[in-house]
């Protein structure tokens, strides 16, 4: 491991870790491990927290992925909580209306909340410490108030002057949404703590139901009580793939994950020692263009169609797909970028060699903007990532869950666990993860150096669902003449501010030491012990 120069140090300790994207989250996260808990325990009060401190990114509204590892079976196993599309949710009953495609924001814009029913999977099978004991950091942050940082403000000054919800909720109660107001929610107080005690039926079949779709029925919405009715968190298996010295595992569908190992196969046939930067940035580049398409025309849920996901992340797809990349700068079709902006991400590890990866998401800022009454419970706008082409992959159907941006991954080196990692940032996720895995396992970067490193991030043109230039942005920091040496190959750079993709989280196994690095570019910190 190479230690370079991070404006943050690395966080070390012995008996574990934890890395959030929020301070308070990570305290909450180690509180747990002090009581005796595990990496699983530590994860769900880091999990429950951010819904509060950083509500315009989860909440029980929202969806859940996670890969957890534990030490004594050595396996790793993959958790997808997230939740289908209502069972009127049709093709036909949306172009009915008039919209041509799924809206990004309302009513119409909700699919079922897994998230729930993934914190309460993720204790039934390996939480050590009461649901309610989990949860009484996350109570009491909601109940009694917390500071609300910069980027928070911002957010609730946004949204909350044309949402009335979220002005309801967020802004009127502060008065003035700046940095340090005391932000209280006693209806997502009131709501986490039911569902601790009394378990998820509270929230998929019982009085939160009830009061949830009451409000939902008012708003227009087309999720009714009938869609709660089932079960949203599934154990799967996870993706994985070798990558030179390491195996890397990914979340299986309906996750974009698969992207990221086929990024890396595509990478793992070229020498990246005998190249410059500026060589190697460009088949990063033109591999993620190439995992970008197969994941526009492949990927959607297996119960209804072939996302062909073992094909895509062979090394003999790689290998067709590395025929195709050229000195140049390979022009691509021009396919919208996904909607969604807003996701937190934690990872966790104990003393006994057990991790966990967890990635939590309402989709945009503030989900639908649409909160359900006085539960506090702010609900996703995830069916905005269906397309109404019945023909296409991804198509809207009753009961079927969406493709979604957030992925995370584990490496093992030797067949010991090395490093867990994730950000937010929709498409910026796979392009994130992609670049801090290249840190981590081939310049054999510390992971804080390997998080605060300069990134790129490629994109076919924003707002979603129009068709606009590629352009690839790259942040302050990047010499010069790698930006030179990119543009020559036709490559059309945008230099953008120093901080502006993701926030990530990385914890790295060392010996018996675990190593935890936190993203600079939103309120993440690692707490070791």
């Amino acid at each position: 491991m190479i230690f370079g120069k991070a404006n943050r140090p690395v966080v070390m300790g012995r008996k574990g870790m934890v890395s959030s994207g929020h301070y308070l989250a990570s305290l909450a996260g180690m509180r747990a491990l002090h009581d005796g808990g595990n990496a699983v325990d530590a994860a769900l009060a880091a999990s429950l927290a951010l819904t509060v401190v950083t509500p315009e990114t989860s909440g029980p509204g929202g969806d859940i992925f996670a890969l957890v590892y534990m030490k004594k079976t050595g396996k790793v196993e993959a958790l997808n909580a997230s939740g289908p599309a209502p069972k009127k949710a049709t093709i036909e009953l949306y172009r009915k209306k008039g919209f041509s495609s799924v809206p990004t924001e309302g009513p119409f814009s909700i699919a079922v909340p897994g998230a729930v029913d993934g914190w309460v999977e993720l204790h039934r099978k390996y939480g050590t410490l009461e649901f309610t004991r989990l949860a009484a950091d996350a109570v009491e942050y909601a109940r009694e108030g917390f500071p609300i940082s910069d980027g928070l403000s911002k957010r609730i000054e946004e949204f909350g002057s044309s949402f009335p919800a979220v002005d309801r909720i967020y802004r009127k109660p502060l008065g003035q949404a700046k940095a340090g107001a005391i932000l209280t929610q006693k209806g997502l107080a009131d709501t986490l703590e039911k569902i601790a005690k009394q378990g998820r039926d509270v929230f998929y079949t019982g009085e939160l139901a009830e009061r949830m779709c009451a409000a939902l029925k008012a708003e227009g919405a087309i999720l009714s009580r009938e869609d709660l009715q089932g079960k949203f968190a599934e154990w799967q298996e996870p993706l994985s793939s070798s990558y030179r010295d390491f195996v890397v595992f990914q979340q299986p569908p309906v996750s974009q994950g698969f992207m990221v190992l086929e990024m890396l196969n595509i990478l793992e046939g070229y020498a990246l020692d005998r190249l410059g930067p500026d060589d190697a940035i460009h088949l990063m580049i033109e591999a993620k263009k190439a995992a970008f398409e197969d994941r526009i025309k492949y990927l959607e849920d297996p119960r209804f169609g072939d996302p062909q996901i073992a094909r895509l992340i062979s090394k003999e797809h790689a290998g067709k797909r590395r025929e195709t990349i050229t000195p140049a700068a390979e022009p691509r079709a021009h396919v919208a970028g996904s909607f969604g902006s807003d996701t937190t991400y934690l990872c966790a590890a104990d003393r006994d060699g057990n991790a966990i990866s967890l990635i939590q998401s309402v989709f945009a800022p503030f989900g639908s903007r649409v909160i359900a009454g006085d539960t506090g419970v702010v609900l996703n706008n995830r069916l905005c990532s269906f397309g109404l082409d019945a023909t296409k992959a991804n198509s809207l159907k009753p009961g079927k869950r969406p493709a979604h941006t957030l992925n995370s991954y584990m490496a093992f080196r030797g067949g010991e666990f090395y490093a867990v990692g994730g950000t937010p940032g929709n498409d910026e996720q796979p392009q994130s993860n992609f670049q801090i895995l290249h840190n981590l396992l081939d310049r054999q970067s510390d992971p804080q150096s390997a998080v605060e490193a300069p990134r790129w991030s490629h994109m076919p043109g924003t707002p979603p669902r129009l068709h606009l230039p590629e352009e690839l942005r790259m942040e302050e920091g990047f010499p010069p003449e790698i930006v030179k040496g990119l543009e020559a190959r036709g490559h059309k750079v945008k230099v953008v501010g120093r901080w502006s993709f993701g926030a990530s989280q990385v914890i790295v196994k060392d010996g018996g030491v675990w190593m935890g690095a936190a993203d600079p570019r939103r309120e993440g910190y690692a707490i070791g012990w």
